[in-house]
């Protein structure tokens, strides 16, 4: 008795080099002699808003921070609630650089810089009639004017290419970064206080979504300040922290009188 054979059928596919590099297939492989194409579709809206895929724009140009500021004391303005009723006319004469909402009190800083690209979007207004120095990792489609972007360089630790930042996760670790490129050897932070009691999250009235987390303060922001204090070693930098009620222990805390003493 002759046994029957199945035959199977072999296609030929060819795809260009190019392609098959860089796409992952997206055939899912059974038991069964064929092989089943799955078709996601990505939702247009979520929760009612329409989803935004991609908001880099094309031609991205980054920009070089010039070190403007060789051998200055730089104070960095964050937004923790120690800086509740602070007199910002102490700062006048001082190089300072305001970290998002913080230009809203103190219009006369010298540099804003913000990491979430949607302060851009809500504070428009603020950020064109601002007058200094504008700074962001985060491209838009349309950039206000005067807008320089710099790419988003490496999680923790110092970024010495003058178009990158290292991000650490937050504005605050990104902004020293930035006070470094231009130029600083004794960084001011004010508002750091890099914590969330459930009690007040800043010294302002925040923003349109939830405030950070103790959690993600805790276990994505606060870790990575150690790396930067590695990566500062030998170049004659100093960092103190003008917040005694930081959870950010890295570097000294000092009161905000002995902060504002300093030249």
């Amino acid at each position: 008795m002759r046994r029957s054979r199945k035959l199977r059928k072999i296609v030929k596919v060819t795809v260009p080099r190019e392609v098959s590099k860089n796409i992952k297939s997206n055939i899912t492989r059974s038991n069964s002699n064929q092989s089943e194409i799955s078709k996601v579709t990505v939702p247009l809206k979520v929760n009612g808003e329409k989803r935004k895929f991609n908001n880099t724009p094309p031609n991205v140009k980054y920009s070089n921070v010039p070190k403007i500021w060789a051998n200055e004391t730089v104070y960095i303005i964050g937004g923790g609630p120690s800086l509740k009723g602070f007199n910002w006319n102490l700062l006048k004469g001082k190089k300072t650089i305001a970290i998002n909402k913080a230009i809203q009190f103190y219009p006369n800083a010298d540099v804003v810089y913000w990491t979430d690209g949607r302060f851009h979007d809500w504070f428009k207004d603020e950020i064109s009639k601002f007058k200094g120095l504008k700074y962001t990792i985060t491209p838009r489609e349309n950039f206000i004017e005067g807008v320089s972007l710099l790419k988003r360089g490496i999680k923790f630790g110092l970024e010495t290419a003058t178009n990158a930042l290292a991000h650490g996760n937050n504005s605050g670790y990104a902004a020293i970064n930035l006070a470094i490129h231009l130029g600083a050897k004794k960084i001011i932070l004010l508002g750091y206080d890099m914590s969330n009691s459930g009690k007040e999250s800043h010294f302002h009235d925040g923003y349109k979504v939830n405030a950070t987390s103790e959690k993600i303060y805790t276990t994505h922001f606060l870790p990575g300040f150690s790396v930067l204090k590695e990566s500062i070693k030998g170049m004659n930098i100093k960092i103190l922290n003008a917040s005694s009620e930081s959870k950010l222990k890295t570097f000294p805390i000092i009161t905000i009188d002995e902060a504002l003493s300093l030249r």
